[in-house]
């Protein structure tokens, strides 16, 4: 290992870590908690743009992600796990703060990757790979967490068994509507509805990326089975609500994780003249053979 890989690794442990230190004082300091979120993703862009020019490769992107995810994510679960506490109190921008240091890096190097038409960067594969089982190793103690352990519930009681158990959304529409006429606060349900389309997104993006060969039966199976999975699985050990409704908005989330993926995969086919995590030595051998 050469004196200017050790400066360079160096250099990126020290502003990440001087990144972490700033992010927390922001959290603790800043009556606003969001103000945190806000210079993360400053932060994280500014050292992915260093991170990139001055080592030509993403290795050392991936290594700032990872120490940030990491750091903040042991924040987050010990603010949570020690409150109430009068010192600092718990915040849902904390698990926006780790999305971000993890989210920001990867749109940049992807962004990166898209507009490089030259051989100046190489290994996106490699960050990409390393980045994605960062990610569905901390989104799997999410859908842990979230349904199993604390789960997530709507705002509303369990309804009686009836003709809404087998009509999606007809249990929905009926709260809204009940809630609409009594002046209830809509808030409450619109954030439910929304974390439980968001926890469906990456399995839909991810997925679709993984099970890209094999046949369309196949990936609609898988994509269907898993947010039935999620919800048997808490009618089976009694946590949770086991509910028509939350497979049909996982379903939504998953469609919109693979609608992203045909979204970015077709601006590198427009913009890059290849397919999304094609390498570039097979986009040069597959020009070579034109």
């Amino acid at each position: 290992m050469n004196s200017r890989v050790v400066n360079i690794s160096s250099l990126v442990v020290l502003l990440s870590l001087l990144s972490f230190i700033a992010e927390m004082l922001a959290y603790y300091l800043i009556p606003l908690p969001w103000a945190s979120v806000l210079l993360a993703g400053i932060l994280a862009l500014g050292i992915s743009h260093f991170c990139l020019e001055s080592s030509l490769d993403y290795d050392y992107c991936f290594i700032h992600a990872a120490f940030m995810v990491i750091s903040t994510l042991a924040f987050a679960i010990v603010i949570y796990m020690i409150q109430p506490n009068a010192w600092i109190q718990y915040d849902f921008s904390l698990v926006f703060l780790v999305l971000v240091n993890w989210l920001t890096p990867f749109v940049y190097c992807t962004i990166r990757d898209l507009l490089d038409h030259g051989p100046r960067f190489f290994g996106y594969s490699s960050f990409f790979r390393r980045m994605t089982i960062l990610f569905l190793a901390i989104y799997a103690l999410t859908i842990l967490k979230q349904y199993y352990i604390t789960p997530i519930l709507p705002p509303y009681e369990e309804d009686a068994f009836g003709a809404h158990n087998f009509v999606p959304f007809m249990s929905l529409a009926g709260h809204l509507e009940q809630m609409v006429r009594q002046g209830t606060e809509l808030q409450p349900l619109a954030a439910y509805d929304a974390e439980i389309i968001a926890l469906g997104i990456p399995f839909g993006f991810f997925f679709r990326i993984f099970l890209r060969k094999r046949m369309l039966p196949l990936r609609l199976l898988i994509f269907a089975a898993y947010p039935v999975l999620l919800e048997v699985l808490q009618y089976v050990i009694g946590l949770g609500r086991y509910d028509l409704d939350d497979i049909s908005l996982s379903l939504i989330g998953i469609l919109i994780g693979v609608l992203l993926f045909h979204l970015i995969n077709s601006l590198f086919q427009s913009v890059a003249n290849r397919e999304f995590l094609m390498s570039r030595e097979k986009l040069s051998n597959y020009f070579t053979s034109m």
